[in-house]
């Protein structure tokens, strides 16, 4: 292997991780709802859970965690990937050669 080398992780397998790995945050945070750290991971989801509320459409029991859950970790997913891509665009945008 050569020194040089660079791990190279594609986005299609970082989003896949990165959403098991949010889901089981946003999981332990339905039950730590208590403190703002949690409150802040699983905002996204209490938010749509409302929503569903007041629009008579909301979920009971189990349904509401997944719910909460779900909204968390895609909404947190998205961000995290999206200012990843743009670290990507912009990491490569700084290292394209100019032409001379």
């Amino acid at each position: 292997m050569a020194p040089n080398t660079r791990l190279r992780i594609s986005l299609r397998f970082l989003a896949i991780a990165l959403f098991i790995l949010l889901c089981i945050a946003a999981a332990v945070a339905v039950s730590h709802m208590d403190n703002l750290p949690a409150f802040i991971v699983i905002g996204p989801g209490y938010l749509v859970q409302a929503w569903l509320f007041e629009t008579h459409r909301a979920l009971g029991g189990f349904g509401y965690e997944v719910t909460m859950v779900g909204v968390s970790a895609l909404v947190w997913t998205l961000i995290i990937l999206s200012l990843a891509a743009v670290g990507r665009f912009l990491r490569r945008l700084v290292q394209r050669p100019r032409a001379a």
